[in-house]
């Protein structure tokens, strides 16, 4: 694989935009923190009990403790089985988002900016009659700064990481890989899947309210070689999600991801259900029912080095009873 900069000059020039983004970086933030001094003064708050951007419901990957029982309508993970419907697995993902410190304007602690993290893993398994066989799993994380200027009006910048891999159970009990793994020649076909699928990216967010009970927000990544220590595995770097939500005692949520890799297909979640809050922090159960149609949700199984026409995208369609816990 090869970046397009290698040695001498090129690696001192990447290091030198490294510290001049870092530089950048710092510099609005103590913009920021001046404005908001001018305008009369500023509370600091350490783990506040709520978020300046809240967390999108139905997308799939952010980092949350859930479990839920999909039916699959169509699959794409190869089974070995003549036909494409997949019967019932198990999704659980564990994890979560939580805010570390917040500068507010004084007296008004639900605008300002504060740090915020979030990791979780979430892994597939496959259906009770085939002892729950793990297709394979990936573990997402990100440090990030959200910004509230407004009451009704989020922003949020950072880094974002994701780490999918293809499970050891699906290698071995579907025959894809002979088991233990010796080399990378004991791969069945030679290409079947990627053993791995790694992006480290900087990540910019918006966040709408509209009203009490409406929200639209969109993020768009960038996964390249930006910094030293950022891998994007091929030279696909952009990635895209929108969503809208109405959210009361009773919520529907939409959200579509879409990757360059892909041909920015469109992958659609639909999410319907009851929230149960905890006062006034931003924890809630939820239980409802999820319809989901796109491309494969674990990342690695969408392997690719040359990009995907839509009409080449493995495609994959589930109804699920699902379950969901929000930090």
């Amino acid at each position: 694989m090869s970046w397009g900069v290698t040695g001498g000059a090129g690696e001192v020039g990447m290091e030198r935009s490294s510290h001049g983004n870092r530089r950048r970086l710092f510099i609005m933030l103590v913009l920021l923190l001046v404005v908001l001094s001018i305008h009369g003064g500023v509370d600091f708050k350490a783990v506040p009990i709520d978020s300046l951007f809240p967390e999108p419901l139905a997308d799939p990957r952010y980092p949350r403790f859930s479990l839920s029982f999909p039916l699959f309508i169509t699959q794409a993970i190869d089974t070995n089985e003549d036909s494409t419907y997949g019967g019932m697995r198990e999704f659980m993902e564990f994890g979560g988002a939580k805010s570390l410190f917040r500068v507010s304007p004084e007296g008004n602690g639900s605008m300002g900016i504060e740090l915020s993290i979030g990791a979780g893993i979430f892994t597939q398994f496959d259906g009770f009659s085939n002892w729950l066989a793990n297709f394979g799993w990936e573990g997402s994380g990100f440090v990030v700064v959200n910004i509230r200027p407004l009451s009704t009006l989020s922003f949020r910048f950072g880094f974002h990481h994701l780490s999918s891999h293809v499970g050891d159970e699906y290698l071995t009990d579907y025959h894809v890989l002979i088991f233990p793994i010796d080399s990378s020649d004991d791969i069945a076909n030679g290409t079947t899947y990627g053993m791995e699928y790694v992006r480290d990216s900087l990540m910019l967010g918006i966040s709408r309210e509209i009203g009490s009970h409406v929200r639209i927000y969109g993020e768009l990544r960038y996964s390249m070689r930006m910094f030293t220590y950022m891998y994007c595995y091929n030279q696909f770097p952009w990635q895209a999600n929108l969503g809208i939500e109405l959210i009361g005692d009773w919520y529907a949520a939409f959200d579509v991801g879409m990757y360059q890799e892909s041909s920015w297909y469109p992958s659609i979640t639909v999410q319907t259900g009851r929230i149960l809050r905890k006062g006034p922090t931003s924890e809630r159960f939820r239980f409802g029912i999820e319809y989901y149609r796109g491309r494969p949700l674990l990342a690695v199984f969408n392997h690719t080095n040359e990009g995907t026409a839509w009409n080449d995208v493995p495609l994959e369609q589930h109804i699920a009873l699902g379950f969901w816990y929000d930090l």
